[in-house]
Formats: C-alpha cells, structure tokens, sequence
C-alpha cells in the first residue's frame, strides 16, 4: 500500500503531480476532510490517513483565486527551491471558502510520524 511505502521510506518528490494548483510539491491540510478527498481503501474499506511533521520554514502566502496564473506554479515552485521561502500556504480558504493548503517542494522537510485508519459512516 502507498500509505504504508511512504511510511516506511518516505515521500518521493518524483511522484509530485506538476499541475498541482500550487506546482509539484507534497501537499499537507490541517483539516482531515481535505485528506480524505483523495484517499483510497484497502481491501477491508479501511482508509488511511499519514500524520505527518512539516517544517514549513519561512512561508510564502498565496490567496489567490487562480494561483496557476497569479502568481503561477512556477513561481511559487523557484520561490521555496531558489527563493527565500520554505513552503508555499495556499490560503484557499480565504480564496474560495474551502481549505489551507501546506505544501514543500523538498521532502526532507516532512516526517511521516504514523498511520491513522478510519472507516467511513454512511449516512
């Protein structure tokens, strides 16, 4: 399982999606709900969640409602890899009314502590 390999040997940056909305970085949130958008379940119906460590250093803020176009991925990417930030903060709450977004473009910066896993209510 993917939780399970990034547990054990951390994440891989070569699978960092480059159209992420804020360029190709490991991508955090404070809310558990935004975790679960893009979870998968085991073959028990099982979903895990890493509780991961990020230092996220100096941070470079974005609230832009497009932030592909302004200021553009490949800006806030060269902002924390060449630049004077860390990490990016995708303020997509203030932007669009949904969550923060934490993300680091050098995964030396994360520590998965563990694995939570939960099952889902229906309801």
């Amino acid at each position: 399982e993917s939780a399970h390999e990034i547990a054990m040997n951390s994440f891989d940056m070569a699978f960092a999606c480059k159209t992420g909305l804020f360029g190709a970085g490991i991508y955090f949130a404070e809310s558990s709900s935004k975790s679960d958008e893009y979870v998968k379940p085991n073959k028990e119906g099982h979903f895990p969640v890493i509780m991961c460590r990020v230092a996220l250093g100096r941070i470079n803020y974005c609230d832009s409602k497009d932030p592909t176009k302004d200021p553009g991925r490949d800006k806030l990417e060269s902002s924390c890899l060449r630049g004077d930030f860390h990490s990016v903060l995708g303020d997509r709450k203030k932007a669009r009314g949904t969550y923060r977004e934490f993300v680091v473009y050098d995964h030396y910066q994360v520590y998965p502590h563990f694995i939570v896993w939960y099952s889902r209510i229906s309801g």
